[in-house]
C-alpha cells in the first residue's frame, strides 16, 4: 500500500499537463541530433529526402497538435545551426525531455510530437551529387534579394505610411521598436534596419525573425504576415561559427 501510494505522488509531482498527455517535469534537455541515424530501404538522393520530409511536414499538423508547433518544430530541424534551432524551440515553448525529438517533445499544454528520424537527420546512404550549380544559383538570388530589398529601405524612407513593429532580441531579451511601411517593405528589409539599429554586423551574426514559431522569408511582404496589435515579432540572432 505504501510503495502505491508513493509512487502516485510522485507521478504527480513530476508530471503536468492533461491526464491523457502527461508532460514531464524538470526533464526538458536541449535539442540534439546526436545518435539519431537511420538507413534508407534503398540509397536515396537529396531531392527524394526532401519530398519525403515534405509530405510529412505538410500532413502532420492535420491529425493532430497545434500549426504553429508543427512550424517551429520544422525550422529546428532544418537548421544546421544548433543554437538557432534551440532558440526557436524555446520561442516556442516547446519541451524535449531527452534532447531527442524522435523520443517526443511536448507543447505547454501538454500536447505530445514526435518527429521521425527521417525529418531531422540525412540517412547514412544518401547519395551525395554535385551542388556546385545549384549553390551558386542560390548564392546568385540571395544577392538579388538583398539588392531588390536595399532599393526598398531606401525608398520606403519617404513613404508617409508607417508602422511600428515590436521586436523582441532573442541575444538580450530585449525589446526594440522599428519604423516600417506594411504595404512596401519585407522580411528582408526589416532584419536590415533591425541590423542597422542595433548595430549587429551581417558577417559575425546570422539574424532571423520569427512569427508564432514559423521563420520568416526575407521576400515575404509585411503585409502579408497578419499582424495584430500587441503581437511581438522573434529576432533570433546567433554568432556565424
Amino acid at each position: 500500500m505504501g510503495c502505491c501510494s508513493s509512487r502516485a505522488i510522485f507521478d504527480d509531482a513530476v508530471r503536468e499537463g492533461t491526464a491523457d498527455n502527461p508532460v514531464p517535469r524538470g526533464g526538458n534537455k536541449p535539442f540534439t541530433k546526436k545518435g539519431v541515424t537511420w538507413t534508407s530501404e534503398t540509397p536515396i538522393r537529396q531531392r527524394q529526402l526532401k519530398v519525403q520530409r515534405d509530405a510529412f511536414w505538410d500532413t502532420a499538423p492535420s491529425y493532430e497538435g497545434r500549426l504553429e508547433i508543427w512550424q517551429a518544430l520544422r525550422c529546428a530541424c532544418e537548421s544546421e545551426d544548433l543554437t538557432l534551432a534551440q532558440a526557436i524551440i524555446d520561442s516556442a515553448n516547446i519541451t524535449i525531455p531527452t534532447g531527442n525529438l524522435t523520443d517526443g517533445c511536448y507543447d505547454e499544454l501538454g500536447n505530445r510530437y514526435v518527429i521521425p528520424a527521417y525529418c531531422i537527420v540525412d540517412p547514412t546512404n544518401l547519395i551525395k551529387g554535385s551542388s556546385s550549380e545549384n549553390d551558386e544559383g542560390s548564392t546568385s538570388t540571395h544577392q538579388d534579394d538583398d539588392n531588390m530589398d536595399s532599393k526598398l529601405l531606401l525608398g520606403s524612407s519617404t513613404g508617409d505610411s508607417s508602422s511600428q513593429l515590436t521586436v523582441r532580441l532573442s541575444n538580450v531579451a530585449r525589446d526594440v521598436h522599428i519604423s516600417t511601411n506594411l504595404e512596401q517593405e519585407t522580411i528582408g528589409t526589416l532584419r536590415q534596419k533591425l541590423c542597422a539599429n542595433e548595430g549587429l554586423d551581417g558577417r559575425k551574426f546570422n539574424v532571423r525573425i520569427v512569427f508564432l514559431g514559423r521563420m520568416l522569408d526575407d521576400k515575404t511582404k509585411l503585409a502579408d504576415v497578419k499582424f495584430e496589435e500587441g503581437q511581438v515579432l522573434q529576432a533570433l540572432i546567433t554568432e556565424k561559427s
